[in-house]
């Protein structure tokens, strides 16, 4: 979910008004590609911008940082066997003429065997799925639901804060077949009133040899709004 994904993502999750998906040559196997993503991570480096809330005004802000996903390793999360991945960001940006350093991080849970997700722990929220959420093997242009988090102040679930609903489409198709298609998850994050606070979105670029890279992601609520880009290469 990038959880407040990882700094939290937004950008919009597909409307299924996109072009029809053709039959891919390959597999797209986005299960397979996830499952591979969580055991060996990825790191890359990014370029950050948005909007900050200073002395009471939004300002834009830019910078530069690392987006690292971590291995995943064996660990107990919400009293079960887990492969947990850290997601975090580190890095500078300049807002209102003043640099200061930036980092976020947020531990995604997956069951061990499917890399179904289970939930996330960050600073001051523990989330836990309503039922283990499934990664579809194929998915279309058409957003597709996958479930729901249930969020709470911390790991003893006593104070809840509200839920999240996790969805998935295809947000670009290759006019060559053999190339990336880009794939967006993203959460919708509601407080217990049921009022969507903040929306995060993380697209990954999804071969078919079902390999995922980083391609975007975003983050839109009250204390502004943030989006990370791969950096060019040089």
């Amino acid at each position: 979910m990038l959880a407040a994904l990882l700094l939290s993502a937004c950008g919009g999750g597909g409307d299924g008004s996109g072009y029809p998906r053709p039959l891919p040559r390959g597999s797209y196997d986005l299960q397979a590609a996830m499952a591979a993503l969580v055991e060996s991570g990825l790191t890359t480096n990014v370029d950050l911008s948005g909007t900050a809330i200073v002395n009471g005004t939004s300002s834009p802000f830019t910078g530069t940082g690392t987006l690292t996903l971590s291995p995943g390793v064996s660990g107990m999360f919400d009293g079960a066997m887990a492969q947990q991945q850290t997601q975090s960001i580190s890095g500078t940006i300049t807002v209102a003429g003043q640099t200061s350093p930036y980092s976020s991080s947020v531990v995604n849970a997956y069951e061990p065997a499917t890399a179904a997700i289970l939930g996330e722990s960050r600073s001051a929220e523990f989330d836990v799925a309503q039922q283990p959420i499934m990664i579809p093997t194929m998915i279309g242009t058409n957003v597709t639901m996958l479930g729901g988090l249930s969020r709470y102040s911390d790991s003893t679930l006593g104070v809840a804060l509200g839920t999240v609903q996790v969805s998935v489409a295809v947000t670009f198709v290759p006019v060559d077949p053999t190339s990336p298609e880009v794939v967006q998850f993203t959460y919708k994050v509601y407080n217990t009133n049921q009022a969507l606070v903040e929306t995060d979105t993380i697209s990954y670029g999804l071969t078919e040899n079902n390999l995922l890279s980083f391609n975007s992601a975003a983050t839109q609520g009250a204390s502004g709004t943030l989006t990370v880009m791969p950096q060019l290469a040089q």
